[in-house]
């Protein structure tokens, strides 16, 4: 009889330790990144720490997102609630991985068109593997696609691609072996370019 009493002591000590494992494990999926630093002076912005699933900070709202020749995939977007003019942000995802960071504007101008929807129009958006290694951060200036840095297992520097901003296309592509550079190719048009090795 105290063999079974001890065994289901024992049991019921694992169980709940796994418990509380599950429990730290969802606070950490859920965790809310929230820190707020206003200017001091007039050369300073307002920068601003949040998270995505901050119900307070964003509205969530899933979605089937229908694509030609592909099935319709359920997809997630957020909103800001109530966006802060001229803050700069950095924003994470649910699992407390930095997703993108950039000023949030409510009225921005190129080349004297002014465009008076409130947007992020010059950040940089982080991807990482399923591992959670970062993988790539993407720069987008004016609102348009600037430039893609990839990164290796080891966080280090594969290649940088650089993007027309107005038409979009890829210009050069810079390859890195070991952080440094090793070659470039120039295109000159989709599927044609020059390669040049660096001199190192």
């Amino acid at each position: 009889m105290k063999i079974i009493y001890s065994c289901l002591i024992l049991i019921v000590s694992i169980l709940s330790c796994n418990f509380s494992r599950k429990e730290n494990n969802a606070d950490k999926q859920k965790k809310i990144v929230s820190k707020i630093r206003l200017k001091t002076n007039k050369s300073e912005i307002d920068t601003l720490w949040v998270s995505q699933n901050d119900t307070s900070v964003f509205r969530k709202e899933e979605f089937m997102a229908a694509r030609p020749c592909s099935k319709p995939e359920l997809q997630t977007r957020y909103e800001l609630i109530s966006p802060k003019d001229n803050a700069y942000y950095f924003i994470y995802d649910d699992q407390g991985k930095l997703f993108m960071e950039g000023k949030y504007t409510s009225s921005y101008t190129y080349e004297g068109i002014t465009t008076n929807n409130g947007n992020f129009y010059n950040t940089k958006n982080y991807s990482y593997n399923d591992d959670g290694v970062l993988t790539t951060i993407h720069y987008m200036e004016d609102g348009r696609n600037l430039k893609t840095e990839s990164y290796d297992k080891k966080k280090k520097l594969e290649k940088i691609r650089f993007i027309d901003k107005k038409t979009g296309e890829t210009t050069k592509i810079e390859f890195y072996d070991d952080g440094l550079l090793e070659k470039t190719r120039y295109y000159t048009s989709f599927d044609q370019y020059t390669t040049v090795k660096a001199r190192n």
